[in-house]
């Protein structure tokens, strides 16, 4: 979704300039030049990751020129920075945007977005559940400074993650108050029991002034009540450097063709099937969206259908494979799009015997043979990222690998540049990362 908001941000600026006549004429062609160049300065820092002064933009930009462009980017860098309470509820002034006719079609793009950004970022918002004991009618509430309704004292309140101070007083009762840590999705209870405080006794009547006594002074001014002072959220930290360690499980597909000596090639079917593949996958995330690693992999081909063999021959191969990845993760804290471009070299070991057949002397064009090739491999992948907590990444993903293995000469196993055929290896399976953020 944020490849998206980023293809609604290539057409905002022209958007902006049809939208000033339905927007009004009050706006002058001086305000929407400027809208138009705050909104492209906050693309390009949250295009960067530096969300703080991305959102700083894109509230001035909706304060020159209102727009549900802006107001999308503005939900979007709220939410990237843990503020879930306020990016929903920017979310929700996008998807009650009127929309005359006439319309930009950028601005239909954004409501549209909005709607499906809402419903991922609404289950994210943690909510906190107080409950006083005693009842009492004149409790007060206050979180992180702020006096909150006492209708609210046992129903679940929205709040961002992190940490909040939460205090409640009432008269005649001790003042109660906790720090709770709040994470995403979590529903947490809190409870706060008030302590009677003793009844103080009633003052003495001051004594009679004589009447001749002059006024008693006025107390001296002590200056204006300090401000009450507000606690800070702490808001979780985004980051830009993080290392994954892990593993793959899969199938593993060949086809295309294989060299089989003296210039011969047959379809890869011949020689081996759909095979169980795993590996070892290791690599850095950097600028929080970049990845490079390495893989080692190695797969146990099913028999082949031996067509092209000769009959009773008996075929078994397997095929090991190391490399280097370069890929791209869209959103490294949420579930997004993943895609990868590799190199990599590829061996693939072949076994073809001759059939146990009693008195019988035929071994088929290219039995008996045990060769071992090795080609040069493009990789391609693409996957969903899928953030399990901290600590753990889930990557379901489908790699395709194009190389040509070189054709073996006669009786010797060394590879001649002659005919090489061109071969694909797919596999399709699921990796697991341990991450480690710096």
């Amino acid at each position: 979704m944020r490849v998206l908001s980023f293809l609604v941000a290539s057409g905002a600026s022209a958007a902006a300039l049809a939208w000033s006549g339905v927007a009004g004429a009050q706006v002058s062609d001086a305000e929407r030049a400027a809208a138009r160049e705050l909104f492209k300065q906050g693309d390009e820092l949250q295009r960067a990751g530096r969300f703080a002064e991305a959102l700083d933009k894109f509230e001035r930009a909706q304060q020159v020129f209102g727009a549900p462009t802006n107001q999308l980017r503005i939900a979007e860098c709220d939410a990237a920075l843990g503020r879930l309470v306020e990016s929903a509820e920017a979310y929700r002034a996008v998807v009650r945007t009127a929309l005359p006719a006439g319309s930009p079609p950028a601005f239909q793009a954004a409501v549209d977005q909005a709607k499906a950004e809402l419903g991922q970022v609404e289950p994210r918002i943690p909510r906190l559940t107080i409950q006083v004991q005693p009842t009492v009618d004149r409790a007060e509430l206050q979180i992180d400074g702020q006096t909150v309704p006492s209708a609210l004292i046992g129903e679940p309140m929205p709040l961002d993650p992190g940490r909040h101070q939460v205090a409640v007083t009432a008269p005649g009762y001790a003042p109660a108050e906790q720090v709770i840590e709040l994470k995403e999705r979590e529903i947490q209870p809190v409870s706060f029991v008030l302590r009677s405080m003793p009844t103080a006794p009633l003052p003495l009547p001051p004594p009679p002034v004589p009447a001749s006594a002059p006024p008693p002074p006025a107390p001296p001014y002590t200056g204006a009540a300090p401000a009450p002072r507000s606690v800070a959220v702490e808001r979780p930290a985004v980051s830009r450097l993080g290392l994954l360690l892990g593993g793959h499980l899969g199938g593993e597909i060949l086809s295309g063709s294989v060299p089989v000596g003296d210039g011969k090639s047959v379809n890869a079917d011949a020689i081996g099937s759909a095979g169980f593949a795993f590996g070892a996958d290791a690599g850095l995330r950097f600028a929080r969206h970049w990845f490079v690693g390495g893989v080692v992999e190695h797969a146990s081909l099913g028999q082949g259908n031996r067509s092209e063999l000769g009959p009773g021959v008996v075929v078994s191969s397997n095929t090991t494979l190391a490399g280097v990845t370069f890929g791209f993760i869209g959103n490294p804290d949420w579930t997004s799009f993943y895609g990868e471009v590799g190199v990599a070299n590829r061996w693939l070991h072949y076994r073809a015997a001759c059939p146990a057949v009693a008195g019988t002397s035929f071994c088929g064009p290219v039995a008996p043979a045990d060769y071992t090739d090795s080609s040069a491999e493009l990789t391609l992948g693409a996957g969903v990222w899928i953030p399990g907590g901290r600590s753990f990444r889930l990557l379901p993903k489908a790699t395709l690998g194009l190389g040509a293995f070189n054709q073996p000469e006669p009786d010797s196993g060394a590879a001649t540049a002659t005919s090489a055929p061109w071969h694909t290896f797919f596999m399709i399976g699921i990796a697991g990362f341990y991450n480690l953020d710096f």
